[in-house]
């Protein structure tokens, strides 16, 4: 079998955009209020959002640590 992929809403995509950019660019994962920052959102939009992203297979982060965002897939 093969693994399809899960359509991601724009702004789904623009938080793991911004999150791969961040990591390419400081060497570490961004916290929430950096990334809600950079897209102009608030946080809670953002926790929601990067939970969708977990759900779905495209962010890893380890529970109860700051900073261990990972992405995992990159959406084509």
């Amino acid at each position: 079998m093969y693994e399809r992929a899960v359509k991601l809403t724009i702004k789904q995509r623009m938080v793991l955009e911004c999150l791969d950019w961040y990591i390419k660019e400081h060497g570490y994962s961004p916290t929430y209020r950096e990334l809600a920052s950079e897209l102009n959102s608030t946080v809670n939009s953002i926790f929601k959002r990067i939970t969708i992203l977990i759900d779905r297979g495209y962010v890893s982060c380890v529970n109860g640590k700051s900073r261990t965002l990972k992405v995992i897939k990159r959406y084509d």
